[in-house]
């Protein structure tokens, strides 16, 4: 591939698991990508549209269980279409609404409202349709389906709300994009280290206190519309039931404030891979820190090893480092030093058993696989990925800069 006369730049990229082209000039990229094809072809290496499988019942030949997850690519503008469509819906329902009441066309009926409302804000339902759509899939599919139900039901307020929100998405993923952007010509380049990620590693990202209050709203809000048709005999007032108990405010300011903080810390030059797990962080209990990551490779203790462990504890975490005799100065800041020989996923997981755990690691060539595993054991996985340390692309904050 780099003998092609139009390609400047060709490597595999194992932590992404993609084939990076830099191609001389923007209109010969269907000549690369079409020559990069008939090599692999050439080989026997043929892609599977995952995406469309996982919207279906899988491949005909039963291979399904054969397929191995493919990594997001930080640079991929899927997230910022999203959004952007999510927030499309929401102006063109609110137009609709708008338009229906000064033209004094008839409301759709509340319960449909009501139903439609229900369906969206239970954690069960979106669970079932994340399996069958995805994440990107179902965000549009229910973004279009609210904007409908509310647009017909000239109920422009609720649209309004999610119309906030899709913009802090919005603004969230450009900011991630950009963040990309700017560091790509340091992280992605032949010859650096690039760990995979490795999904089976993570953990299970635990209930949020906001995911447990909208499941109990949910079954609530149905318990009071039943009453009330059970009363009052009336399913407009059932309706309004299940829309008064509907618990927007515990979906909508988690995913605000997530957005807002992806968003900040995009802007500072950290490069958040997975914004999701963000939300782990109102759960977390202890940070773990690595030597690698207090460390300067090569050298002593970083400069910023003594803020850190103050930020952290100031943060009300309880602070666990890894023996190393080049922080024997800082051991007293920790509230707990587990022994270097000790597997860092078992520190870990044992801590995981109080609550939600941050890692902190600055991975190194030549380290065994011991000291990755332990990051990815993490609830919230940070990797410093400054200098020539190779990128642990499976974390879900790297930071470029170091601490």
């Amino acid at each position: 591939m780099a003998e092609h006369p139009d390609v400047l730049l060709a490597y595999w990229d194992t932590g992404l698991a993609r084939l990076v082209v830099t191609a001389t000039e923007d209109t010969l990229t269907d000549r690369v990508v079409d020559h990069a094809t008939e090599l692999a072809e050439h080989h026997g290496l043929t892609r599977v549209d995952q995406t469309d499988l996982a919207a279906s019942d899988g491949p005909a030949d039963g291979s399904a269980d054969d397929l191995v997850d493919e990594p997001d690519h930080p640079g991929d503008p899927a997230p910022v279409r999203v959004a952007a469509a999510a927030l499309g819906a929401d102006v063109l329902g609110i137009a609709a609404a708008v338009t229906g009441a000064r033209l004094r066309l008839p409301p759709s009926p509340r319960l449909v409202t009501a139903v439609a409302t229900l369906l969206r804000e239970n954690p069960a339902f979106r669970a079932w349709l994340r399996e069958r759509l995805g994440d990107h899939r179902m965000d549009v599919a229910l973004a279009a389906a609210n904007a409908a139900v509310h647009g017909a039901g000239q109920s422009p307020t609720s649209l309004v709300l999610d119309g906030a929100l899709r913009v802090c998405q919005l603004t969230e993923a450009v900011a991630r994009g950009a963040a990309f952007e700017v560091v790509h010509d340091q992280l992605c380049v032949p010859g650096r280290g690039s760990l995979p990620a490795v999904p089976a590693l993570r953990p299970a990202p635990r209930t949020s206190p906001a995911q447990d209050y909208a499941a109990h709203a949910s079954a609530g809000s149905v318990a009071g519309a039943a009453a009330t048709l059970l009363v009052k005999h009336d399913l407009a007032e059932a309706a309004e039931a299940v829309l008064a108990g509907s618990p927007k405010a515990a979906r909508y300011g988690p995913a605000a404030f997530h957005a807002v903080l992806s968003a900040a810390l995009s802007r500072t030059g950290v490069l958040v891979r997975d914004p999701g797990r963000l939300r782990q962080l109102e759960m977390a209990r202890t940070v773990v820190l690595h030597p690698s990551a207090l460390r300067v490779p090569d050298a002593g203790a970083d400069p910023w090893t003594e803020d850190v462990l103050d930020a952290a504890r100031r943060a009300g975490l309880r602070v666990v480092m890894v023996e190393d005799p080049a922080l024997a100065d800082f051991t007293g800041l920790a509230d707990q030093v587990v022994g270097a020989r000790r597997p860092l996923a078992d520190v870990v997981a044992e801590l995981r058993a109080e609550g939600g755990v941050i890692t902190v690691v600055r991975p190194l060539p030549g380290d065994d696989g011991s000291v990755s595993d332990g990051l990815l054991a993490g609830d919230v996985a940070v990797a410093l990925a400054d200098g020539d340390c190779p990128v642990a692309w499976g974390a879900d904050v790297l930071a470029p800069q170091g601490l």
